[in-house]
């Protein structure tokens, strides 16, 4: 996969990844990775998605042609028994959707 192979470059390459955490600022509607402390970078999300992620979430920053971006966050260990192909959408304050391999959709507890 060529993200993995970017993601394994030697950190003097241009297009090196680090490590940081998330820090919100509601007052300026913005989100940081904050790789040194005081950077900011853009959010990066598969197309017609947007998100912030939860504060003190674990980064993966990218350096890019535009730009440092911050391409992803940790995901927390596999409570929900996911399987491969199977996708969890969830928020911090307990909302979520769950699409299963079988077919089913599951939101909040719910099946339909």
């Amino acid at each position: 996969m060529k993200l993995s192979k970017n993601m394994a470059v030697q950190e003097n390459d241009r297009f090196a990844c680090e490590a940081g955490r998330i820090h919100y600022s509601a007052e300026r509607r913005i989100a940081a990775a904050a790789v040194d402390g005081t950077s900011q970078f853009a959010l990066a999300a598969p197309g017609g998605m947007m998100y912030i992620p939860s504060n003190d979430s674990d980064a993966v920053v990218m350096n890019t042609e535009s730009g440092r971006m911050c391409i992803g966050v940790k995901i927390p260990d596999n409570t929900y028994a996911l399987k491969p192909g199977e996708l969890l959408l969830y928020s911090e304050g307990g909302a979520m959707i769950e699409l299963r391999n079988d077919g089913k959709v599951i939101i909040n507890g719910r099946e339909f």
